[in-house]
């Protein structure tokens, strides 16, 4: 290219090639002040075509390299300076409570007066050198000073305070505080002091109605209220901060007022309980109309409870009346503007659940009532007293409309439903009952055959049929053969197989420790049949590659081990049988991680064994598994060199160092004390022979701790003669010192990036 454009566009590449030399060398200086920071020289991305260069060839910073620290430079910031504004207030209130009586009343009140002045003076100076993270804890800090003086002014009788009612003038107090601190939020260079005066704003409604005694209803409706002003908040805030903070404050404020309604309508259903339940119903509503829209979900489920709570009617007829709410609320939900229709017809359809629910749960409730005696003490004549309250008379009719529903949509959503409406049906025998539930799961299954989601409904009414059985030994027996022989036999069919199966490995549990008992033997002994029968399962789910077999069997082997706790010998083997079976599962190679199962259920067995003989020991216990964790590792390395040490060796290691310190420090020194140090020491000089840091940095980080305990009693003494919040305070100051140096390496950091974005 030759003519005065060329020429031009020659000088300006000669000009980008400085700029970028100067560049590269700004970024080394600059990457070399930062820890753990990238390359310091970056390749021309503009020549190298990247993608997101920009102009100059800046490019972004290159993604974070593994090894690298997982915490930003700005949260190791907050870290310092939240812990030592914690500590600070820590030692501000030890200072209050605990050393306040050693001064005069002036002297009290001249020290408050001015930490709190210094604390609140000093966010301007601080913002005025960019340490505004500095600043925002300093303040913090400042706002604890006030709530201390405002203790320390009732605490001292200042006015006669002591006259006052401690609440109402905490209230007062609180209302003080708050309106002080908005006045600082708006002159202060802060900015998140508005949110704290919000947060600060929440004790004033609730302890007000505290001290007046307002009662379980006067507590909701302060609460509503709080919500509705943190609504108010919201809508005429114009700091995201301070909209974010009246939704974190309004939105619990709203859930507890509408729990508190809840717990009024389940104790007492009253028109009190309803017109809390519906003011809670209208201020959701509020909520989703002006500010969060999923709100509206609340307000439909809220309100056809409360119209429920509110009717003259009796118990049983609720579950019915909050139906009945609940479909008129989806009913009028049609007529609300489309931005909250949608979730109040999910509210009201969720109060219908809610109706439904109390159905099952009284059906549940009548149906398992003779449960409330011991097994196989006989079918009780009447229910007890307390369970007359959940006889539901209307269950059947109310569970077969719903089942009829149902079936105009999907067939198979009807029948969970319909079995319910069967089983509730009233007058049946005790007797006859687990017949007449056989049958229905027996036809249930048969349903399955054409459509398999109905099987998971047989599944439950056969469980429900076992637990019905339970109060006569023959009939419990004769239950559990019947289930497990029509199981074993729909298992036949292969649409059915893994379910059928499960359920007769299930069965086949039950029936073993049935027989078991009904012969005489001890529970702990006839958990062995237990776990036969969970060996049989766990054989047939090899056999037929069926998760829930395996997954069923398991429990049942669980329930087994479970049987044995009472006697430490048979829980021993039983562990043992556990862990035998869990290793011949691991004989199939996609489970061969069930090798951990049994390892630690063979550990478990070798633990109850030394407790059952007085062992106490940690070391007795620990070190078996530290050897087989350790020689786990050493293998692993000699297979993958690149394996990290603490990954190899790490928890070995710990599992024996760790809990012989924490013993070694609860006991006088001995000589377990100088056995650990001793085993430290040699495994931190190991670990440096080899170059491991697993080995170096726990052997040592032990070595240093059991030696710290052997001085500690010493270091007590000393630091006794000191006032407790002394220590507390010069730690806090020193991570405020070292958190705002640190900001200020940070704000240097910025401005010299800053300079070399200029560049560009």
């Amino acid at each position: 290219m030759v003519g005065p454009a060329a020429q031009e566009l020659r000088t300006v590449d000669q000009k980008l090639a400085v700029l970028n030399e100067r560049r590269s060398v700004l970024l080394a200086h600059l990457y070399s002040v930062a820890p753990n920071a990238g390359p310091a020289v970056w390749p021309n991305a503009w020549s190298m075509g990247w993608p997101n260069a920009g102009p100059m060839g800046w490019a972004p910073r290159p993604p974070r390299a593994d090894g690298q620290t997982d915490v930003s430079r700005m949260g190791v910031r907050n870290a310092l300076l939240s812990l030592g504004g914690v500590l600070l207030g820590i030692a501000a209130m030890v200072f209050t409570v605990i050393s306040w009586g050693s001064l005069s009343l002036g002297g009290r009140a001249l020290v408050l007066a001015t930490l709190t002045g210094v604390a609140l003076w000093s966010v301007w100076p601080l913002a005025k050198r960019g340490l505004t993270a500095t600043a925002e804890t300093i303040a913090v800090v400042g706002l604890l000073l006030i709530g201390l003086e405002c203790y320390a002014a009732y605490a001292g009788n200042l006015f006669g305070l002591h006259s006052a009612d401690p609440v109402r003038y905490a209230a007062i107090a609180s209302l003080g505080v708050t309106l002080y601190w908005a006045g600082y939020a708006t002159i202060a260079p802060v900015r998140l002091a508005m949110p704290q005066a919000i947060l600060v704003g929440q004790l004033i409604l609730p302890l007000w109605a505290v001290s007046a005694d307002a009662g379980t209803m006067g507590m909701a409706m302060t609460l509503l209220t709080l919500a509705l002003a943190d609504l108010l908040i919201r809508v005429l805030a114009k700091s995201s901060r301070t909209r974010g903070t009246a939704s974190f404050t309004g939105l619990p404020a709203w859930v507890m007022g509408g729990l508190l309604g809840l717990g009024m309508a389940v104790t007492e259903s009253s028109v009190e309980s309803g017109v809390v339940l519906a003011v809670a119903a209208a201020v959701a509503m509020v909520w989703a109309v002006f500010a969060e829209r999923r709100l509206a979900v609340g307000a439909g489920l809220l309100l056809p409870l409360g119209i429920a709570a509110a009717l003259p009617m009796g118990h049983r007829w609720v579950a019915a009346g909050i139906a009945v709410a609940a479909i008129a609320v989806v009913g009028a939900a049609r007529v609300l503007p489309v931005r909250v229709r949608r979730a109040t017809e999910i509210g009201g359809l969720a109060a219908l659940g809610v109706a439904v629910l109390g159905v099952v749960i009284g059906t549940t409730l009548t149906l398992i009532g003779p449960l409330r005696q011991d097994v196989w003490s006989g079918a009780p004549a009447v229910l007890p007293a307390d369970m007359r309250f959940w006889m539901l008379p209307a269950a059947p009719v109310v569970l077969a409309i719903v089942a009829v529903v149902l079936a105009l949509g999907r067939r198979t959503d009807a029948a969970p439903v319909l079995a319910l409406a069967v089983l509730t049906i009233p007058g049946v025998p005790y007797e006859a009952r687990p017949a007449m539930l056989v049958g229905l799961a027996a036809l249930l299954a048969a349903w399955a055959l054409v459509d398999r989601v109905v099987g998971i409904t047989a599944v439950a009414v056969a469980a429900w049929t076992v637990a019905a059985s339970l109060a006569i030994e023959q009939t419990t027996l004769a239950t559990l053969s019947v289930v497990t022989v029509l199981a074993v036999g729909f298992a036949v069919a292969p649409a059915l197989r893994p379910w059928a199966a499960a359920t007769a490995t299930a069965a086949l549990g039950g029936t073993a420790a049935a027989y078991g008992l009904a012969y005489g033997l001890p529970v702990q002994w006839a958990a062995f049949g237990v776990l036969a029968a969970a060996g049989i399962g766990l054989a047939v789910a090899a056999w037929l590659r069926a998760l829930p077999v395996e997954v069923v069997a398991s429990a049942v082997g669980a329930v087994g081990i479970g049987m044995a706790v009472v006697d430490p010998l048979a829980l021993s083997l039983a562990l043992s049988f556990g862990g035998v079976l869990a290793f011949a599962v691991s004989l199939r190679r996609d489970r061969r991680q069930a090798t951990w199962a049994g390892s630690m259920l063979m550990l478990a067995a070798w633990w109850v064994r030394l407790a059952d003989t007085h062992v106490t020991s940690p070391e007795a216990y620990t070190l078996p598994v530290s050897v087989a964790l350790l020689t786990m590792g050493w293998m692993r390395r000699r297979q993958d060199s690149g394996v990290s040490s603490w990954i190899a060796y790490g928890p070995g290691l710990a599992s024996t160092l760790l809990p012989s310190l924490l013993v070694s420090w609860h006991e006088p020194a001995g000589l377990r004390a100088l056995l650990l140090g001793a085993a430290a020491l040699a495994i931190a000089l190991i670990g440096a022979k080899a170059r491991l840091q697993a080995p170096l940095l726990l052997g040592g980080a032990v070595l240093v701790a059991d030696a710290a305990r052997q001085l500690a009693p010493y270091v007590a003494e000393a630091s006794g003669q000191l006032p407790g919040w002394v220590p507390i305070a010069a730690a806090g100051l020193a991570l405020l010192v070292i958190g705002a140096t640190y900001e200020h390496r940070l704000r240097d950091l910025r401005r010299l990036r800053h300079a070399v974005e200029r560049l560009g």
